[in-house]
């Protein structure tokens, strides 16, 4: 009976190793056939089938068939991952190394709990010395004794390695690949050595003295305490360091998309001050330009009406042009503001050019003087969020040749608060980073081009507000809320 729900509970550990299988291979590849939840219960009978066979093929308990079957293991389970997930051949090689690995640390570090079943052993065999346990008894407690501690034995290495896992998942961020080159050298290396230390510890289990195999833990008892520890401090090194080349690599990132941000800003401040100089000038130009041709036309009308020349009519359309030709240098937007005024027509013109037939609005748009963000973070925010809008109704109308594209900028206020709106028309396909919340980027080069919805949020933050995107259909709305 013993012997039934020892195997027993060790399928069922099969079956739970299959499980964290399947939930560290699928946060770094997606499943080939099927989907993730049909999946689960596969991977786990392939581990149980693969377990039962390695039994099989090598029933012998020697150190030569220990390690045979460590690598009989390994090679199936690489076998099974190249036809089940996707990606390459280093990504493969990545995960089972590091589940392997994980799988006999925790092992070990749960195997050395088996003393304290041994030392219950004693005090029962000295018990029936004693005669305080009846011979009759001794079956069913040997029996329970046996089960509850290979049982406790496993729920400690199932702890281990599921939690060991979900570390190493939640240090993953998902957003960015691995860089299966020098990279994941850097990941393997702990791992390797758990898979050596596994494979050493394994070729040294088991001594013969006098004809007899022995245990080398019988041997040297203190084995019990060091070997646990070894393999703790190497699970949590494997942890530690993918956590830890984790963060590196995001900060590099994050300094990376820093500079990038600051010369955007510092080449759009230069820009936006620039271009207050330039419009200012052009209004007063514009004005003063007006003021004297009506001065002078008003002198010219008085010196051909005292001539009595017939030149009135040709000189009267002369002027008309030159009127018209003033007015042109005007905006067709008015906000309120000279900066939101130029980049909104800017960016208007260039919509026109690349999308026949877009539909433009900036009626409800308007920057009074009591909106207090600074000339340059308003250019941030209406270049970035003009241009994802632009970018977005172009990829809509090369899917959808026939569809309506329409760009629409509005502004108002709720208590407050100040809310800038843009809203677009896109192909309907978006997604959106689970950490974030901001959509990502379509673009081949996601750490430059997908910074730009960063640099609004950021603006945003700076003035107490915030940033939301919403994605209903084929409408996207960008909406930017600040203090003011």
């Amino acid at each position: 009976m013993s012997e039934f729900i020892i195997e027993t509970l060790c399928v069922m550990m099969y079956l739970f190793e299959g499980y964290c299988i399947q939930f560290f291979f699928s946060r770094f590849a997606e499943p080939k056939l099927w989907r993730i939840k049909r999946t689960t219960w596969a991977v786990a009978i392939v581990w149980v089938l693969l377990k039962l066979s390695d039994n099989f093929l090598f029933p012998e308990m020697t150190n030569t068939m220990l390690v045979m079957k460590l690598i009989y293991s390994a090679i199936v389970l690489f076998a099974f991952c190249v036809f089940w997930y996707q990606g390459n051949i280093l990504l493969k090689i990545f995960v089972v190394v590091q589940f392997i690995s994980l799988r006999e640390l925790a092992f070990f570090a749960g195997y050395s709990l088996i003393y304290i079943g041994n030392m219950i052993m004693n005090m029962v065999v000295r018990k029936i010395d004693s005669g305080t346990i009846l011979l009759e008894h001794v079956p069913m407690a040997v029996s329970a004794i046996s089960c509850l501690n290979i049982a406790f034995m496993e729920l400690v290495q199932g702890v281990l390695l599921l939690g060991s896992i979900k570390k190493i998942v939640k240090s993953y961020n998902r957003s960015r690949k691995i860089n299966m080159g020098k990279e994941v050298v850097f990941y393997l290396l702990p791992s390797v050595a758990g898979v050596l230390v596994a494979v050493f510890v394994r070729l040294l289990i088991i001594v013969v003295e006098e004809g007899n195999p022995v245990l080398l833990y019988d041997k040297y008892p203190v084995l019990y305490l060091i070997i646990p520890l070894i393999a703790l401090v190497l699970l949590e090194a494997i942890v530690f360091s993918f956590h830890i080349y984790q963060d590196m690599v995001s900060l590099q990132e994050e300094r990376a998309e820093k500079i990038v941000l600051a010369n955007q800003n510092a080449q759009m401040q230069s820009s936006i001050v620039e271009m207050e100089h330039l419009y200012d000038g052009i209004r007063s130009v514009k004005h003063d330009m007006k003021n004297q041709m009506a001065v002078l036309h008003n002198l010219i009308q008085k010196k051909y009406q005292q001539d009595g020349t017939d030149e009135e009519d040709e000189i009267q359309h002369y002027f008309d042009g030159m009127y018209q030709s003033v007015e042109q240098l005007d905006t067709k937007v008015h906000t309120g503001n000279a900066v939101s005024d130029a980049v909104v027509g800017s960016k208007f013109r260039y919509a026109e050019k690349q999308v026949k037939g877009i539909r433009l609005d900036a009626v409800d748009f308007m920057m009074s003087d009591a909106v207090t963000i600074k000339a340059y973070d308003i250019g941030i925010i209406l270049n970035n969020g003009l241009d994802n809008a632009i970018e977005a109704c172009v990829r809509m109308r090369e899917k959808q040749p026939d569809s309506e594209a329409y760009i629409t900028i509005r502004s108002f206020r709720a208590k407050n608060m100040y809310f800038i709106e843009i809203e677009n028309s896109f192909d309907g396909v978006t997604l959106f980073d689970r950490d974030s919340g901001l959509p990502i980027s379509t673009k081949e080069n996601k750490e430059v081009h997908g910074i730009g919805l960063k640099n609004i949020k950021k603006c945003a933050v700076k003035y107490g507000g915030d940033m939301d995107c919403i994605a209903e259909g084929n409408k996207f709305i960008l909406s930017v809320m600040v203090k003011g």
